[in-house]
């Protein structure tokens, strides 16, 4: 169900004094929001941590700290640049030590998060390169980072924050799709490719880091990109291109099975997933907001609705769950919504 919003104009110099200022209907299933041109610009994905929300964001080159204490208000408390970073996307974290990737740079940055108003860069290290680094997992001490063009997994070893530096790849595809997303697993990363004539759900056995190896593939008409969350050995996912929800059974990591998909147009080229419950959520390119999923069958999942405003939202992209609070990030909408999730699917 589409739901519309209500705009309201207020004088140009009232603006540039409060550029966070908006008007959220009484009955909105928006609990608080942040819209931010310059901090927010390009938000690629959303990583909760206590009380704040970390944002790599691609177009402002930069990874911005909110502060989500107070829900219904959000606020940037810092952000972070650097000649070495660029077009910001991947993320992952180890305590205050943090990790982002640059698809600009090709490499790999190591900050200090101990600040949140003051990250500090510890270290950083090129991962092939040259090729887009889009997204990374990290797990005891290494990083796991795909390099789309290369067409290879890379291991660094980031036990010196100060000093990390590259100790295995592996070929994840012979073809002409590049691996984008990475998911840690037991021994396994799962890896997920994209725009080639065929893409995967590649499995490379990392039980010893310094020598990864591609062992499986999955195959399918609408398998590709794969990116999302796993929950009770099944991972949930999705490939935007497809308008697909897909869900694979990982029981046994390094043979994971497509156990249950759904395509439907209505899910609006969705590029992330998170899960909670019974429910997962989907960022919308495409429709410029918000999917939801029934999984409480997860043999036949269910679109339950979705929430888009084409201004706001537009083009979103990450999204994290937290109690019964949905945090939203959107690329071109420059934001940050947060939302009541019971709320939400009452509209």
């Amino acid at each position: 169900m589409l739901h519309q919003r209500f705009w309201f104009v207020f004088p140009f110099a009232v603006i540039l004094l409060i550029p966070q200022l908006s008007l959220v209907a009484a009955d909105s299933p928006i609990l608080g929001q942040l819209v931010d041109t310059s901090n927010l610009k390009g938000a690629e994905d959303i990583y909760l941590d206590g009380d704040y929300a970390f944002v790599p964001c691609r177009g402002g080159q930069r990874l911005t700290v909110c502060s989500i204490k107070d829900p219904a208000h959000p606020q940037v408390v810092s952000t972070f640049r650097h000649p070495l970073l660029g077009i910001t996307s991947g993320f992952d974290r180890d305590g205050d030590t943090i990790y982002v990737t640059s698809m600009s740079s090709s490499r790999l940055l190591v900050l200090d998060a101990s600040d949140k108003k003051n990250l500090r860069l510890l270290g950083s290290v090129p991962v092939g390169g040259k090729g887009r680094l889009y997204k990374l997992a990290y797990r005891n001490g290494y990083c796991f980072i795909p390099n789309t063009d290369l067409r290879k997994l890379f291991v660094i070893d980031v036990r010196d924050p100060a000093a990390p530096k590259v100790v295995g790849s592996a070929i994840v595809t012979p073809e002409d799709d590049g691996p984008f997303s990475v998911l840690l697993h037991g021994d396994y990363a799962l890896v997920g490719t994209i725009r080639g004539r065929q893409n995967r759900l590649a499995v490379i056995d990392i039980s010893n880091p310094a020598k990864p190896r591609l062992t499986t593939q999955v195959f399918g008409p609408e398998i590709g990109q794969v990116s999302g969350q796993v929950l009770d050995d099944r991972y949930y996912s999705v490939n935007w291109d497809k308008n697909a929800f897909l869900i694979f059974d990982v029981a046994e990591a390094g043979n994971p099975k497509l156990y249950a998909k759904l395509i439907d147009k209505r899910l609006g080229a969705p590029n992330r997933c998170v899960v909670a419950g019974d429910r997962a959520y989907l960022p919308m390119v495409d429709g410029n907001g918000i999917a939801v999923v029934d999984i409480s069958d997860p043999e036949n999942p269910r679109f339950v609705t979705s929430y888009q405003d084409h201004v706001l939202m537009q083009k979103t992209y990450g999204a994290a769950v937290r109690d019964n609070l949905l945090y939203v990030a959107s690329r071109d909408g420059s934001s940050l919504v947060i939302f009541d999730r019971d709320q939400l699917e009452k509209k």
